[in-house]
């Protein structure tokens, strides 16, 4: 009995080891991906400095090329999940060309390239405010025509994937006289464009679709610092600041270059104190943008869904006494029932409805005495 228990762990064992083998052939490359899209800090320069090169000893053998040819295989069939790479595989099997637009194809080829440019020089210009206003009322759209319906892009990361894109789906759709398109991936932003490139991914994501209204909720994993131009800068420093701060210029331009006209829905207060700060950095530089463009409002949620004091909020209790939870359990999130607080507005922006009075901006609910 002993010997059959030593064979068969000794099988296992060896079956575990072919499998970690061939996955080091395999994904050597992808290994050194992801390390390099771990936080700044030591811990990420150390996997970097292993994996890369663990990948430049196995990439003589070719092995990978049998890898990225199964990928493109996929990518034709259309079993991928980034648009980019599903845009880049239909050019290059439908139109003989495998390569997809850039942020440069966009600034040479968008009727508002120069736009780009001056979005550049004017985030640089614009100073970063120490806070931001509570209460900021939605630029109104223009009535939609009968027969037309509007088109509505969701934007973002996973605070616009969690609840809010739910609800505002769920409200819409019955809605003759709105289409909406979802654009919006989890776990992404704009501080990381090495980890996903939103002007890259966005065009992939829209397609030939044409929004002329657009939510946007992003920047939750944005509180990171990056490598910009070989040199690592830690979030918050000027530098650092300045480059989030055009990184958002430009991608808040790629948006608005066909006209639309955009609602940035700013971060909420968050439950962890340090990514609150986080958080409020982010909207305050996002803010400086955003309130630069005439085709964009930032749009304050924490009058909705924050306390009293403007702080985290996690319980409330309703009209009939019952308690609701409005956040997450991460503390990060909103759930849907705190989603539903924030699209009334956001459904009469769409709808074109007048806006609303900002001095008269009232709670549905009555505040619990929870704050965490």
């Amino acid at each position: 009995m002993h010997a059959t228990r030593f064979n068969s762990l000794s099988q296992l064992a060896a079956v575990m080891a072919g499998f970690v083998i061939t996955i080091l052939l395999l994904e050597s490359e992808a290994l050194a991906t992801w390390a390099n899209r771990l936080d700044i800090g030591p811990t990420r320069s150390k996997a970097v400095q292993m994996t890369t090169a663990l990948h430049k000893a196995l990439r003589p053998l070719g092995v990978e090329r049998v890898r990225d040819t199964s990928l493109d295989g996929l990518d034709r069939l259309g079993w991928s999940d980034d648009p980019a790479r599903l845009l880049a595989a239909r050019e290059k099997y439908q139109f003989g060309s495998a390569r997809s637009a850039s942020p440069c194809d966009l600034a040479a080829h968008t009727p508002n390239a120069g736009g780009q440019k001056s979005a550049l020089a004017t985030s640089a210009k614009t100073p970063v405010p120490s806070s931001v206003p509570r209460v900021t009322p939605l630029t109104p759209l223009l009535p939609y025509v009968q027969g037309q319906p509007r088109v509505v892009a969701l934007v973002g990361d996973s605070m616009m994937a969690v609840g809010l894109s739910d609800v505002l789906l769920r409200q819409t759709a019955s809605d003759q006289n709105v289409r909406v398109m979802k654009a919006f991936k989890s776990g992404t932003g704009l501080a990381r464009p090495d980890v996903f490139d939103w002007m890259q991914e966005y065009p992939a994501m829209i397609g030939d679709g044409k929004p002329d209204a657009i939510i946007v909720a992003i920047g939750a994993n944005d509180g990171q610092g990056f490598v910009e131009n070989g040199k690592t800068l830690a979030f918050g420093s000027d530098e650092w600041v300045k480059v989030y701060q055009q990184r958002t210029a430009v991608f808040l331009s790629l948006l608005t270059q066909n006209g639309a006209h955009v609602v940035w829905v700013g971060l909420p207060p968050m439950k962890s104190r340090s990514y609150n700060d986080h958080a409020a950095e982010i909207n305050r530089i996002a803010y400086s943008v955003v309130s630069q463009n005439p085709q964009a409002t930032w749009w304050n949620p924490e009058v909705y869904i924050g306390d009293e004091a403007g702080g985290f909020r996690e319980l409330l209790t309703a009209s009939g006494g019952k308690t609701i939870r409005i956040r997450a359990a991460d503390g990060i999130h909103l759930s849907d029932e705190g989603a539903a607080l924030l699209a009334p507005e956001l459904i009469r922006w769409i709808n074109a409805a007048p806006p609303s009075n900002t001095a008269q901006v009232t709670r549905p609910v009555t505040a619990v005495a929870h704050r965490q």
